[in-house]
């Protein structure tokens, strides 16, 4: 004879009945949140009371009294003068970044170094080159500079053929728009001075090139490239 299945089977009644409350306990906790938001309610901090994320403020045009006029927004300071578009190295001033990628064909004016390059060129380009590039890309350009030794993602070396062949444009469009995990430095570097890095990365090119066999190890990579 077949034994029946005396396993007790739960409740269909009792199964809807948790599905409503668990939609129920759902739609009360967004209706909580809603609420918070529109009454401008913040959850505690687990930070420390005082730092910048909990001072005041004011909104944008907002009255006060801490100032004689009664504006919250304060007025340029005297002599102040705008900067022209020429002498300003980028966002957030007044020149626009393109949004696209680092071959984006509006970026660069020209596929090359648009003046000629002189040894004060190189001398400038080695100086912007060694505020702004070295710390990441080593000063030789082999991609081992400070930051990747202490753990961060390495560059590439400029020295392998990839970037040996790349236009002189190229290299201006990523120090603009930045390219991987390398930030954009249009905020930063003058276009000119761009230009004068493009120059004086291609003198470190030129030199390994020229280099005798036991230099030519800054060709070897120093990592995995993106």
């Amino acid at each position: 004879m077949k034994q029946a299945n005396l396993q007790p089977q739960p409740p269909i009644a009792s199964a809807r009945n948790a599905d409503q409350a668990g939609f129920l306990l759902l739609i009360t906790i967004l209706i909580l949140i809603t609420v918070g938001v529109l009454l401008g309610i913040t959850l505690p901090s687990i930070k420390p009371d005082h730092n910048m994320e909990r001072q005041p403020y004011y909104r944008t045009y907002e009255p006060t009294s801490a100032f004689v006029d009664g504006m919250s927004e304060r007025p340029l300071v005297a002599g102040t003068v705008p900067r022209p578009k020429a002498q300003s190295p980028g966002l957030p001033y007044v020149a626009v970044r393109s949004p696209g990628p680092a071959l984006y064909p509006e970026l660069a004016s020209s596929q090359d170094i648009p003046f000629e390059i002189t040894p004060q060129i190189l001398h400038e380009g080695q100086e912007q080159y060694t505020i702004y590039c070295a710390m990441c890309h080593g000063a030789t350009g082999d991609g081992r500079g400070m930051i990747p030794h202490r753990g961060f993602y390495p560059p590439p070396s400029y020295h392998i053929p990839r970037l040996n062949d790349a236009s002189d444009a190229y290299l201006f469009n990523v120090i603009t728009n930045g390219y991987g995990t390398m930030f954009s430095h249009s905020d930063r570097v003058k276009p000119d001075d761009r230009w004068k890095i493009v120059a004086y990365i291609r003198a470190l090119q030129l030199a390994v090139k020229n280099a005798g066999p036991l230099d030519r190890d800054m060709q070897k990579p120093a990592g995995v490239w993106p």
